[in-house]
């Protein structure tokens, strides 16, 4: 297994638990709408945090000039 795949991997099972938790959490403290938002939101915000600083960084109009202080061609 390659390690961008072993991270992936990774990242998934992350997201996976934060959303159990979500919903281990909505349950116990018997919140409406428990069974969807919760999990949600904890999975959602688990893969947020989990995006590693390893992508480029996109200026304002959406074009990546340079990528680990290296200039990219546009062509």
């Amino acid at each position: 297994m390659i390690d961008r795949e072993r991270r992936a991997w990774l990242r998934f099972g992350i997201v996976v638990l934060a959303a159990a938790l979500g919903e281990t959490l909505g349950t116990v403290l018997q919140l409406t709408s428990s069974d969807l938002l919760v999990p949600l939101l904890f999975g959602a915000a688990a893969f947020y945090l989990t995006m590693g600083l390893n992508t480029p960084r996109y200026r304002n109009d959406g074009n990546v000039r340079y990528w680990r202080g290296k200039r990219i061609d546009d062509n």
